[in-house]
């Protein structure tokens, strides 16, 4: 590891509001040798701080704050995989709902706080803390965006000394700091970032962890793409320049949240930052449910109860926001309409080679395993068989018997589809009156009585 000086000039990345542009270098970035630093991987959850910032609802309520932790241990289900949930501390609410969470005695997931890189931030939280807080993240900005134009700072190393105060008054009141890196992906790396921490590890005696933020999404999974961007190149450069224990904290602005936590993991954070359903400012964070998803597929299941979550979708959806049907993981994603996928799903229930067009079985994640098959415009006689069927035993106790060759269900197809059809108008030469919505259930019950 070199020793690296804090640069005095900017270095900025402004391309006026365009995609910003990615380089490649000619060699990949390396995965670094594995070590207790970046090993057993965990998860680290968000939803009830930044996640709780997102601009499509107006409040957390402090009460479902509770339920949520609850539920995030339920998930947990003791493995201590979901290490930490952080929480504010600002307001008259926060401060009940912490007195509430550590009231729980859950182990896991482990409580700890956010605050900024402020000595009044650290008095407020050593007053409160009791000595329950063992670790607290603090915000500390790193590019020259933030350093300069947001704050004010006359100089890079000027901000380095504002930052230490704050850190080490946490360290001698054994409060363990977590450095938020805010806008790593567009921080002069060599120049402030990796001097910085170089620093913060050699005056906390190594204690210090970091978290590298991707705040507004820019980064790229790609092992090839050069800094700051690069995730494999930024996560693995740090490392090997300062041996630091690293987290990522990653946004979803280009969709590639959960591909660039993942790529972290791979390139030696020990932790990945995530919020339940990709909560959080703008496109929002990592996705709790699709990082559960890839580091069970990467890493294996470690015993996580995955039924919880949907119990956390239901819990969320009615308190705080509604859940995109599209989410993936916990969305209505098992529905279909068209009607080769309804006969693949119809066939998956005899398929000796599984499932046909599900990536997993609804209930892993707490959903009931039932033909999800909705009647549209392109619906096949498949889908009308399952419906129709799931119905027959809602109104009589018993499955019905119905299937592809069955004549009402042929009739039913037809009416469903004259009605899609609409009406020919020869004057204006289009088609008129056409239904716009989904049948119901009930409906394609009652056409089988009409129709047989």
């Amino acid at each position: 590891m070199s020793s690296n000086e804090i640069n005095r000039d900017r270095v900025y990345y402004n391309y006026g509001g365009k995609f910003p542009p990615l380089s490649l270098d000619t060699v990949a970035a390396s995965v670094p040798e594995s070590t207790d630093s970046s090993h057993p991987k965990l998860i680290t959850d968000t939803t009830l701080r930044d996640g709780a910032q997102d601009p499509h609802f107006a409040l957390f309520p402090a009460e479902t704050r509770l339920a949520y932790y609850d539920m995030l241990h339920d998930l947990d289900n003791g493995t201590g995989c979901i290490e930490q949930i952080e929480v504010f501390i600002y307001q008259k609410r926060d401060i009940w709902a912490l007195e509430k969470l550590f009231d729980r005695g859950h182990k896991f997931p482990e409580i700890t706080t956010w605050t900024r890189a402020l000595p009044k931030d650290i008095k407020m939280l050593t007053d409160i803390s009791n000595g329950r807080i063992k670790e607290t993240g603090m915000l500390a900005s790193s590019s020259d965006h933030h350093i300069f134009d947001k704050l004010g700072h006359k100089s890079k190393a000027d901000t380095a000394d504002r930052y230490m105060a704050p850190i080490m008054t946490a360290c001698e009141n054994d409060i363990r700091p977590r450095i938020h890196l805010e806008d790593t992906t567009k921080g002069d790396i060599y120049g402030f970032v990796i001097p910085f921490i170089q620093r913060v590890l050699k005056e906390t005696n190594g204690w210090a962890k970091f978290r590298i933020c991707d705040t507004i999404g820019w980064g790229s999974p790609d092992p090839y793409v050069s800094l700051p961007f690069g995730i494999p190149k930024l996560i693995s450069t740090i490392i090997n320049e300062t041996g630091a224990e690293l987290e990522f904290h990653g946004h979803n602005d280009f969709g590639l949240a959960t591909a660039n936590s993942m790529a972290a993991y791979r390139y030696g954070c020990k932790r990945v930052n995530v919020s339940f359903a990709g909560l959080g400012e703008r496109t929002g964070n990592t996705s709790l449910e699709q990082i559960v998803a890839a580091y069970s597929r990467m890493y294996g299941d470690p015993g996580l109860n995955l039924k919880v979550l949907g119990s956390i979708r239901d819990l969320l959806s009615q308190e705080v926001i509604p859940i995109p049907d599209k989410q993936p993981i916990i969305g209505d994603v098992f529905s279909t309409q068209a009607g080769l996928h309804q006969t693949g799903m119809r066939r998956s229930e005899q398929a000796e080679g599984g499932s046909i067009y599900l990536a997993f079985d609804a209930d892993l994640v707490g959903d009931q395993a039932y033909d999800h098959s909705v009647i549209g415009a392109l619906s096949g006689m498949d889908g009308i068989v399952a419906v129709l069927n799931n119905q027959v035993k809602e109104v009589t106790g018993e499955w019905g018997s119905y299937s592809t060759t069955s004549r009402v269900v042929k009739r039913i197809y037809d009416r469903v589809q004259e009605s899609y059809d609409g009406e020919y108008d020869s004057e204006q030469e289009m088609f008129i009156n056409q239904r716009r919505t989904f049948f119901t259930p009930t409906e394609i019950y009652d056409l089988s009585i009409e129709l047989r």
